[in-house]
């Protein structure tokens, strides 16, 4: 587990425990309402969690056909390949699943890193290379 999703898990369970606990300080019918507004808070916590890995998913894969047709426009004549952060998959916790990485064919041993804003503009983020020290990229 990323320990920012443990403490968002935290921040959640506290937010419940305080609705519980403020239904003490009440009787009767505005006990159950506040009860009953925790257990709606739980409820929607899990259903969010829940389909949450398929929103990311979703917007990934939006993400990948917004850079593709960017870097088809961009350049025309030549091929690449796009990977991306398998979401949720062990060894991959800490690393931002809307990076999206590209190869070049022209490169094979350079590796860019792209990202694909809100409002869908094509961001470079970095790259890389497998060769040591080689650093003078054409792209």
């Amino acid at each position: 587990m990323h320990p920012i999703e443990l403490i968002e898990h935290l921040m959640a369970a506290v937010m419940v425990m305080l609705i519980f606990a403020a239904s003490y300080v009440f009787r009767g019918k505005w006990r159950t309402m506040i009860r009953l507004l925790a257990v709606i808070c739980i409820i929607t916590y899990a259903v969010f969690y829940a389909i949450r890995p398929s929103l990311i998913e979703g917007r990934v894969a939006a993400d990948v056909v917004i850079l593709e047709d960017e870097l088809e426009e961009r350049y025309p004549n030549e091929t690449f390949t796009t990977t991306t952060i398998p979401f949720r998959t062990e060894g991959y916790e800490s690393t931002d699943p809307y990076t999206i990485y590209v190869t070049f064919s022209s490169e094979p041993d350079a590796e860019y890193y792209y990202r694909v804003t809100d409002q869908g503009e094509v961001e470079q983020r970095g790259y890389s290379s497998t060769i040591e020290g080689k650093m003078d990229f054409l792209h």
